[in-house]
Formats: C-alpha cells, structure tokens, sequence
C-alpha cells in the first residue's frame, strides 16, 4: 500500500504540474459552456442524452482520457525517467494499476461534473433530463478509468500511443464501429451507451450492448491493466551513457 501510494502521489505531481492539466480543464468546460448558451436564450432541450453523447461521450472524455492516459506512464518511458522505479522490486501491476488510478480519477473530476453542470444547463430539471444526465454521469465515471487503462496500455506497447489512442477514438469508435455489424462490442464508446441506457431505459437511445456494458468493461479494464502490466514486466531499461 505504501508503494502504490507513493507512486500515485508522484503521478498526480507529474499530471498536474503541468500546462496539459489547465488545456484539460479548458477542454471540460466546453460543455458547460454550451449549456450557458443554451440558458441564456432561455432554450432548454426535451432530452439531454443525444448532446452529451455527441458531444462529451464521444469528444471531450475520450481527448481528455488520452492525455492524462499516455502521459501517466508514457512521458517517464519517453525521458528515460521511468527507470527509477523500473529498476526497483516492484510489482508491475502495481506500478500500471497506481497510475491508471491517478489517470482515471483526474479525468472523472473533470468529465463528470461537466457532464452533470452540462445536463442541468441543457435540459434543466424534468425527471427525464436529471435521470438522464447522472446515468450519463455515472457511465462516464466507468468510462474514465477503461479510457485511461487502454491508453495507458497503449503508451506502455508503443510510443505512438498518443497517435494509435486518437485513431482509436476517432476512426474506429466514430467510424468502423457504426458501420460493421459486431465490432461494438470493442467501443468503449458503446459501453458507456448501454451503461447509460441500463440506468435510464427511457431516456437513452438503444445499445447494442445494453446493460451488459458493465460486464464489457470491467472485463476490458482488467485486461488493459493485465496487458499493460505484462508489456511493462517485458519492457528493456536502457542504462545511460
């Protein structure tokens, strides 16, 4: 516990100290701002759902998740500053798992409360907008984690982590995964719709997955930190000139 405690401290130090937190707390209040638009012309929306999915499911969670994500692990492999930790006895899982934590955590305490300011201000407070936006909420707190996890792993296999994770978000999620039959089950995306829809059947569009996106997710979030974890036991320390 001491260990992982003291790794998380280190990452959260690493995470906000630098000018990327604030591009993050930037890119969060988008939302917010849209709905303080949408209030000032005394516009409210029948139903929440479909703008934030299009608009904090499918663009700010996933931009923010990536670069909290591969910065987490990957800027430390990048530098070569990694190898304090690398080169002592320490679990791999600990170290993966530690830092997806920090990751995850700083990514819902932007992306949450947005999404909830962002569904008050949008569609006020009707029983079916205030059930649909902590459903949304609360499927986004899942989604930052198993966002974060498969970025990370992604920086820990490759240093173009920042560039695959991107593509991932937005060909495979925006493009492959509505036009083939079946590849759903691999969007992250689309296990954040079925969370959604669980939570509130009434309001939210149809998934694929339905309520199974809560299986599809744990099972995912422990096979990135499970992959990463065994990219990392694998990965070569280089010793310095």
């Amino acid at each position: 516990m001491m260990i992982f405690s003291t790794i998380a401290g280190v990452t959260m130090r690493a995470l906000l100290g630098r000018r990327r937190t604030l591009l993050m707390v930037l890119l969060a209040s988008t939302p917010v701002l849209l709905g303080l638009l949408v209030r000032a012309n005394e516009n409210e929306l029948n139903n929440v759902g479909p703008t934030i999915d299009g608009f904090v499911v499918r663009v700010v969670l996933p931009l923010i998740a990536l670069v909290f994500g591969t910065a987490a692990l990957g800027s430390e492999l990048d530098d070569g500053t990694a190898i304090h930790i690398l080169t002592k006895p320490i679990g791999r899982w600990t170290i993966v798992l530690a830092k997806t934590a920090v990751a995850g955590t700083l990514t819902a305490a932007l992306v949450v409360p947005s999404t909830v300011l962002a569904g008050l201000l949008l569609g006020g407070t009707g029983s079916n907008n205030l059930t649909t936006t902590f459903a949304y909420a609360l499927a986004n707190l899942v989604g930052s984690y198993l966002y974060v996890a498969i970025f990370l792993t992604l920086s820990v296999a490759t240093s173009r982590g920042l560039i695959i994770g991107l593509a991932y978000s937005l060909i495979w999620e925006g493009v492959v995964a509505g036009l083939l039959p079946g590849s759903q089950i691999f969007s992250v995306r689309e296990y954040i719709g079925g969370m959604a829809q669980a939570l509130a059947p009434n309001a939210v569009a149809d998934s694929i997955v339905g309520a199974g996106g809560f299986l599809y997710a744990t099972a995912a979030l422990l096979i990135a930190v499970g992959l990463g974890s065994a990219r990392l036991a694998t990965y070569e320390v280089r010793g310095t000139d």
